[in-house]
């Protein structure tokens, strides 16, 4: 007999953007960012999920998003330390579902 609920979670990548480098800065390089989730990446699994669950008989029943915490420093414009920032970006999320009564 199947279990009544039924958990699962993911975890998604950071975003990348492009940065110029070198010492002409004539050559692009893909960097992470702390501050963005690849949002395609995130929406296709929790559509993937969704599609699990229906499969596999159940309906979702809660989302619990999974927030890091991060912190960069803060500098003026002179270069000079003021502090450090902190932020938070959700990375993923716990899922659950229940069986359907059919």
């Amino acid at each position: 007999m199947a279990d009544k609920f039924r958990t699962t979670w993911f975890y998604s990548s950071l975003d990348t953007y492009t940065k110029k480098v070198g010492l002409l800065k004539n050559k692009e390089e893909q960097v992470y960012t702390e501050r963005n989730v690849d949002f395609e990446e995130f929406a296709s699994t929790l559509k993937q999920k969704y599609e699990e669950f229906d499969a596999d008989g159940y309906d979702i029943i809660n989302i619990v998003p999974i927030a890091m915490g991060q912190s960069e420093q803060c500098l003026q414009t002179t270069g000079n330390y003021v502090g450090d920032v902190g932020f938070s970006i959700t990375r993923g999320a716990v899922i659950v579902g229940k069986l359907r009564d059919d």
